[in-house]
């Protein structure tokens, strides 16, 4: 499975093949390609109906 973080959001690709990911918000969720998913994203921002993406914490390796 990969994943891909777009924007604070999380796509998912269970099958391992680039043409379809996965989007889920909240109980909602979407299938379709890359475009079609980033397009929504910016669809549903512009309305004010997703809430804002959570911050990413990036781990800076491991601690010794």
């Amino acid at each position: 499975m990969r994943k891909l973080i777009y924007q604070g959001f999380v796509l998912t690709n269970p099958d391992g093949l680039t043409n379809t990911w996965c989007l889920t918000l909240g109980e909602q969720r979407r299938v379709g390609s890359l475009f079609e998913l980033r397009r929504q994203i910016h669809f549903y921002q512009e309305l004010g109906i997703l809430p804002p993406p959570k911050p990413l914490h990036r781990r800076s390796g491991p601690k010794h």
